[in-house]
Parts: structure tokens; C-alpha cells; sequence
């Protein structure tokens, strides 16, 4: 089956951002704004970009495929958007339930140590939740004590999909205030429909999943 959207965005744009007080806190709700290089392995594909988090938003910088793509994700309202500036165009689009029930107190009880993750004390939590759809994640996640995921491993496993091996990790983190247009879709660009992107893809050719 050629490349799907969701699937990238679960496994791309893995890490995860906060919530609003009256949410159950999710893992990643971080309770400061920072900046790092992220990386993510998929199945062996490794995809390199940066990251942005304000309390409420996150912004995943990466190309795929060779092109330059924005994942801008609002966890207040459970959706996101993907900025293509190539093609002065943007899809928007419902977060998965893997991601936006993705709560600390699933944690509870299942820490297994205490590492240092690029210079930062984190928390390494065993991790094996099935989402209400049937999508499931197990393997671990180190998070800080300010709740930001730096570093996750492990498999999704996605209803009528082929496990999928997953890994992220930050770097080069840096604290402080982040520019509010980041996490806002730029005026004057198309919005496009979903398939219009996986026909894209398709086209290329480039990012098929064995298996699937």
C-alpha cells in the first residue's frame, strides 16, 4: 500500500505536546518552551529537523521525501496542519488518538530508571498503551522533570499495518521563549486536500512501506 499521511505524522511528528490544566497531563506537556534538533527513525529511515514548544503548541520542522514540510500541532483543539512552502499550500488534519491520549498517569508505576539524555536528569518509563481505534505503542520513553520527551523507542503497531519500528530523540535543546507566528499557518497559502499530498508521494515513488 503506498505511503499514507497519518502514518508519518504518528510516527514523524512523535513527540508530543502539551495540553491545557483542565487535559490529564500528556507525556511531553512540557512547562517550558525550548528549541532542539529531533531526530526519528522509521524502520530504519532516519529524518532529521527541529522542534518547537510553547505551552499548548508544537511545531515539527523535517523533509520528507526532499520536501521541506511544517507539522504545526494544536493539542487545545486535538488537530494540526502540515505547511508545504514549496507549494504555497497546507493540509490540516485530526491528531491521532494514539498521540492525543498519550496521559502521564499511564506511567504510573512503570519507571525503570534515571539517565542523563544530552546533559538533562530524565526518567526511562517502560510503555505499552493500546488507543481506543487499536493503534498501540509499546517499547520506552524518557521524559524530564519538566515533562519533556527526550528520547522514545519502541513499535507501533497500527490495525491492518506491519509493526513499525520507531525511534526519537532530542538534541542541542535550548530553553526560552519561541516565536508565536512559528506555530501559526502563514496567511495566503491554499489549503489542499489530504490525498492531494499522498499523490504527491506516489508520484515520487520514493517512500513506499514493504509489507504494507
Amino acid at each position: 500500500m503506498p505511503f499514507r499521511l497519518p502514518i508519518v505524522l504518528l510516527l514523524v511528528a512523535a513527540a508530543l505536546p502539551p495540553a491545557q490544566a483542565a487535559r490529564a497531563t500528556i507525556i511531553g506537556d512540557a512547562r517550558v518552551p525550548y528549541s532542539a534538533t529531533r531526530t526519528v527513525t522509521v524502520d530504519h529511515r532516519t529524518y532529521v529537523g527541529k522542534i518547537f514548544h510553547t505551552p499548548g503548541k508544537q511545531r515539527h520542522d523535517v523533509a520528507i521525501v526532499g520536501i521541506p514540510m511544517h507539522f504545526i500541532i494544536d493539542f487545545d483543539d486535538s488537530k494540526g496542519a502540515v505547511v508545504l512552502p514549496a507549494l504555497a499550500s497546507y493540509i490540516d488534519f485530526p491528531l491521532p488518538l494514539l498521540l492525543i491520549e498519550f496521559y502521564q498517569s499511564r506511567l504510573d508505576g512503570q519507571a525503570v530508571g534515571e539517565e542523563l539524555i544530552d546533559g538533562i536528569a530524565a526518567t526511562k518509563y517502560r510503555l505499552d498503551y493500546t488507543a481506543p481505534d487499536g493503534a498501540r505503542g509499546e517499547g520506552f520513553v524518557w521524559v524530564s522533570r519538566e515533562n519533556i520527551l527526550l528520547r522514545l523507542e519502541g513499535r507501533a503497531l497500527v490495525p491492518g499495518r506491519r509493526p513499525m519500528e520507531i525511534a526519537m530523540a532530542l538534541s542541542d535543546i535550548k530553553r526560552g521563549p519561541q516565536d508565536p507566528d512559528l506555530f501559526r499557518v502563514p496567511k495566503g497559502l491554499h489549503r489542499i486536500p489530504q490525498e492531494a499530498l499522498e499523490a504527491l508521494f506516489n508520484l515520487g515513488g520514493s517512500l513506499k512501506y514493504k509489507g504494507d
